[in-house]
């Protein structure tokens, strides 16, 4: 019951208002190519593109004709490279990946068409731990909010170079697109890439976020630049946060990821509870409780996470139950 109440309770908080259902009725018509590959469990794909293309747009924005394979069928897309600081230094870059309409059309799914795909950045076991690891981060929040969050899928992609046929396989996460997000939330919401240094009370689940970030130490955001957040924004004024890009945080640990001096962090796996609302003090009473409501199942998620190694479930599991001690002992002050 106590459960039950805290997940009714910060669902209102998250959304300020009755998200209507987006099932049985969906205005691009049919299901949308990541339901079909959630519900059909499709974890393994190809991605055919020009290699050489993709070095030359790491530094320029630009478009290259690839190619999916994927349970039989063959996707036309077009792919870009998108970020900051992955695509001047990782392995492959983050793609964002844009189906073309007709095809999807073709075969029977809806035009939700543009997905971001986030690649390993080096190589080997370390690459490979990362991506698991922020994947990982996903579906914590997704636990934390199941109606304000990105889903994700965890797949393996044969990265095929067009140029000379040869491969790379690795784990890649793939994030669904903004717009499904946004009618999965209520078909009157917008995403609102806008909204600089919104107040506080405007934020529904400002607070949660908040906690959320210092739960897995990642400082990589800002609420009042909207930077690593999607803003979803309801008619009568009210926004949820939706955070995204979680491998400068202490959970993830990746190997190019440091802390941030101007906020006093020497390592990556350093916590700053960052609160960038100038009209409010955080009240956290509200989200501390949910959380501890939630500490079992969290810390389940991270013991039954298949894919990942014996060694990273016990240091993340010891890194989170730091977080959980904090939080008994109410230390977790705002900066």
């Amino acid at each position: 019951m106590k459960r039950l109440f805290f997940t009714f309770i910060f669902s209102l908080l998250f959304c300020g208002a009755v998200f209507a259902s987006a099932q049985g009725a969906n205005p691009k018509g049919g299901v949308s190519l990541f339901d079909q590959w959630e519900n059909q469990s499709v974890t393994n794909i190809e991605l055919h593109v020009n290699f050489d293309s993709l070095e030359v747009f790491r530094k320029k924005d630009g478009e290259i004709d690839a190619q999916v394979v994927a349970n039989g069928q063959v996707l036309d897309l077009d792919v870009s490279v998108r970020g900051r600081f992955r695509r001047r230094t990782c392995t492959i870059p983050p793609l964002k990946l844009q189906f073309k309409k007709d095809n999807l059309r073709a075969f029977g799914l809806n035009t939700h068409n543009d997905f971001k795909l986030v690649t390993h950045c080096t190589e080997g076991e370390e690459g490979q731990d990362a991506i698991l690891r922020e994947q990982l981060a996903y579906e914590l929040y997704n636990t934390v909010n199941p109606t304000a969050s990105f889903r994700t899928q965890l797949l393996t992609v044969t990265y095929v170079n067009t140029v000379d046929q040869s491969t790379v396989t690795s784990y890649a996460i793939l994030i669904e697109d903004t717009d499904e997000l946004r009618e999965r939330m209520g078909m009157e919401m917008k995403n609102c890439d806008d909204c600089f240094a919104l107040p506080a009370q405007q934020v529904t689940n400002a607070e949660t976020v908040a906690l959320f970030q210092y739960m897995i130490g990642n400082s990589d955001f800002s609420t009042s630049m909207v930077r690593n957040l999607k803003l979803m924004q309801a008619p009568g004024g009210s926004t949820v946060a939706v955070p995204y890009d979680f491998d400068f945080s202490g959970l993830v640990n990746a190997s190019y990821a440091s802390g941030f001096p101007n906020l006093g962090e020497t390592r990556v796996t350093d916590r700053t509870l960052i609160w960038e609302y100038a009209d409010a003090d955080p009240d956290f009473y509200r989200a501390k409780q949910y959380f501890l409501d939630l500490e079992e199942e969290l810390m389940g998620q991270v013991a039954g996470f298949e894919q990942m190694s014996g060694k990273s479930k016990r240091e993340i599991s010891k890194y989170l139950k730091t977080f959980f001690k904090e939080l008994k002992a109410d230390e977790i002050t705002a900066k």
